[in-house]
């Protein structure tokens, strides 16, 4: 029987998706890749293959996850499977530098950044900030290594006593974006076309996720009244979002987060595409379209067509 097979390293993340399946009695199978082994000389089985692998697997103890799921989707390219998120999503997730280089194809702004792969490079590359600036993993997710300076003192300070590396060896200098209020907007796509847009409350830091496991309550929007950190924006509009749809649709991908910040002018920053995106529950209570069900069906459509 073909199934959809859901290629992750997360079981908690798995859950919602999990219930929206049985929801649709739709036939699936996961594929945990850490644990996971294949015979790359056989076949595959017959199917689709939902790739759902994260950047920051390693926080997490899955250090190869991300090349064990390059391995597994070039043999499933190979033998002509359908793939969601293929190997250039993969690519993407896992490098921010990649993510800017698509973004500029596309005409679309972000911060200014710099790349350093050692304390010295990213000492001499803070120097061309004349403004505050924050530091963050190329390959990251969930804020990892995300840290604010005011100047390039302060980063040497930091540097010399608990500087943490990015996996890849690649750390990101990026000019700190001043938003009032202090939100980001996280932008939904599901069969490459725009689901939702959600305001999360940035207040608090940088390590932002909209799964259940990342929903602090005590935590409130600046505004949102019902006071929940994530919202649903009603009768969204961004003039981007058709650059967003033709870039995800030019690098395989079909189902992701897109998130922004705007400054205090009002100029739009993309800094972060996301393949593997989780949904907030508490900010869906009020609205007629989920997340996670929307992945369902579109995954079950394509595995019946």
């Amino acid at each position: 029987m073909k199934k959809i097979y859901v290629i992750h390293e997360n079981d908690e993340w798995l859950i919602p998706l999990r219930k929206s399946f049985k929801k649709i009695k739709a036939p699936f199978e996961e594929w945990h890749m850490d644990k996971e082994n294949f015979n790359y000389k056989s076949n595959p089985p017959e199917g689709i293959f939902y790739n759902r692998m994260s950047a920051s697997s390693h926080s997490r103890g899955h250090r190869y996850a991300p090349e064990n799921t390059k391995n597994l989707l070039t043999w499933l390219e190979q033998k002509k499977r359908r793939i969601i998120n293929n190997s250039r999503a993969l690519e993407l997730e896992i490098s921010k530098k990649e993510q800017y280089r698509e973004l500029e194809k596309f005409n679309l702004k972000f911060p200014k950044t710099y790349y350093a792969k050692n304390k010295k490079e990213l000492l001499e590359q803070s120097k061309k900030f004349d403004k505050p600036f924050i530091t963050k993993h190329n390959r990251g997710g969930k804020g990892l290594g995300v840290k604010y300076f005011e100047n390039t003192s302060e980063l040497e300070k930091y540097l010399n006593k608990s500087f943490e590396d990015s996996i890849d060896g690649i750390t990101l200098l990026q000019e700190y974006i001043d938003s009032d209020p202090k939100v980001i907007t996280r932008v939904e796509f599901v069969k490459g076309k725009f689901l939702y847009a959600v305001q999360v409350d940035a207040s608090s830091g940088f390590e932002l996720c909209p799964s259940d496991a990342c929903n602090v309550e005590e935590k409130f929007c600046p505004t949102n009244p019902d006071g929940n950190k994530f919202m649903i924006i009603k009768d969204y509009k961004n003039v981007e979002i058709k650059k967003y749809e033709q870039l995800l649709k030019s690098n395989g991908i079909e189902i992701a987060g897109i998130e922004y910040i705007k400054s205090k002018d009002g100029t739009h920053y993309t800094y972060d595409i996301n393949t593997n995106t989780n949904y907030n529950p508490i900010a869906e209570e009020k609205s007629n379209i989920k997340g996670m069900d929307s992945i369902a069906n579109f995954l079950y459509n394509e595995l019946r067509r």
